[in-house]
């Protein structure tokens, strides 16, 4: 059975342990400047915690509402939590979220080595629609340059 996650917003003092999140699950994480930022700037900053862990963030998302559209920015889960179906259930409510802002498409994109992200997106119905070119530049554990591309997807969720 899947865990239960309790959804809610993402405040400053969440910052810490989701920037810890970040560090080890990406290799070009984003800043706490970044994501102080998004919920300055009143984007859906979302966190799920498992009820059996209440002070552990299982996983998080930051997403962009504009006019009939949702842009995914950012979306991570614990490695403590990982392949418990944290990325969907938490892909679900920012796709309701989307369809209460009245957004008609939801746009994402994903590192094209990112295999288990493209899969769940696709299970969820987002369709690729693009690339773009060397979007990921970051330096891998290994002190080499990266430049990789983001598949771009995107799903229809309104009528």
């Amino acid at each position: 059975m899947n865990p239960k996650l309790t959804f809610s917003s993402i405040e400053a003092e969440d910052l810490n342990q989701i920037m810890l999140i970040e560090q080890q699950i990406y290799p070009n994480p984003w800043s706490t400047k970044v994501m102080q930022d998004c919920i300055q700037a009143g984007y859906q900053c979302i966190q799920g915690r498992i009820d059996e862990h209440p002070n552990d963030i299982a996983c998080y998302a930051l997403m962009m509402i504009g006019y009939e559209e949702s842009n995914l920015l950012n979306i991570g889960v614990n490695p403590k939590f990982q392949r418990q179906s944290l990325a969907s259930q938490m892909m679900q409510r920012l796709l309701l979220i989307s369809r209460i802002n009245h957004a008609k498409h939801m746009w994402l994109e994903a590192r094209e080595s990112n295999h288990a992200a493209i899969n769940l997106y696709k299970k969820l119905g987002f369709q690729t629609i693009g690339l773009r070119k060397n979007y990921y530049k970051y330096t891998n554990s290994m002190g080499k340059k990266i430049k990789e591309h983001a598949i771009l997807m995107s799903k229809k969720i309104g009528t």
